[in-house]
């Protein structure tokens, strides 16, 4: 399990509105019993989300908006085989975990 790898959520309930999460926790722990990760909502056409805080990230052709401020924990076994990683927009997670935290 690699930071910034994309599962499918494992709450059956969600998945049609939030089909994924995203692994946030550096992989530093090797045997870790909570995994933190934010989950990837599909948009809602009427409203537009503040982009700092939510930004859009593209995941199985499919562009997703990042609900930070519903940061979670899942056990490492709900997480089974990531669908993506999305390393490449960590400078974008990064800020929006930082303006969630201190405004900025």
């Amino acid at each position: 399990m690699a930071q910034f790898d994309v599962y499918t959520n494992p709450i059956v309930k969600l998945r049609e509105s939030h089909p994924y999460v995203m692994v946030i926790q550096s992989h530093f722990l090797k045997r870790p019993i909570a995994v933190m990760a934010i989950p990837l909502a599909r948009m809602d056409e009427d409203t537009s989300p503040v982009t700092t805080l939510n930004p859009r990230l593209d995941v199985a052709g499919e562009t997703l908006v990042l609900e930070t401020l519903t940061i979670g924990s899942y056990e490492p076994g709900d997480l089974r085989r990531p669908v993506a990683n999305l390393q490449a927009d960590a400078t974008a997670v990064w800020d929006a975990l930082d303006f969630a935290l201190h405004g900025h």
